[in-house]
């Protein structure tokens, strides 16, 4: 297969952004705003669970961006994620923007808002885990350079 072809998910063209032996990614900018990405390690085809869950987030993104940063907001109060009383304050769904959802290949899924007013996601952002529909964890990215 063609890994540098274009993906027709179920009407939006996600087109190849990247192939190496390690990953090939395809990505969309959606209409709305945001943007889906699926990421395939190693290297290989879309799988038919990461097309369909690409599928639910496209047809639904702009609520499950908004049911994730509902999450961040309930989430990130709780002290174990050592936000100083500022930040703390200061959390509300507005903090968090600029939505891309990437989809792996086994149809798991995570909604990365590339933009956060947070000292935690000033390089790469902020991460929320879904299961389905419904989102599950915070995913602190201020490592993402520490091998």
């Amino acid at each position: 297969m063609d890994l540098t072809g274009p993906i027709d998910v179920h009407g939006t063209l996600l087109h190849s952004t990247a192939v190496t032996d390690d990953f090939a990614c395809w990505a969309a900018d959606l209409p709305g705003g945001g943007t889906v990405s699926i990421l395939v390690e190693p290297a290989g085809p879309a799988t038919n669970e990461a097309i369909e869950t690409a599928a639910g987030v496209i047809a639904d993104f702009a609520a499950l961006a908004e049911a994730a940063s509902a999450y961040l907001v309930t989430a990130l109060a709780d002290p174990s994620w050592g936000l100083d009383a500022a930040e703390r304050a200061g959390l509300r769904p507005e903090v968090f923007d600029v939505p891309e959802a990437v989809v792996w290949e086994d149809g798991t899924w995570m909604l990365r808002f590339a933009e956060c007013d947070l000292a935690m996601g000033a390089g790469y952002g902020i991460g929320v885990n879904f299961v389905g529909t419904q989102p599950v964890g915070v995913e602190d990215l201020s490592g993402a350079d520490e091998a």
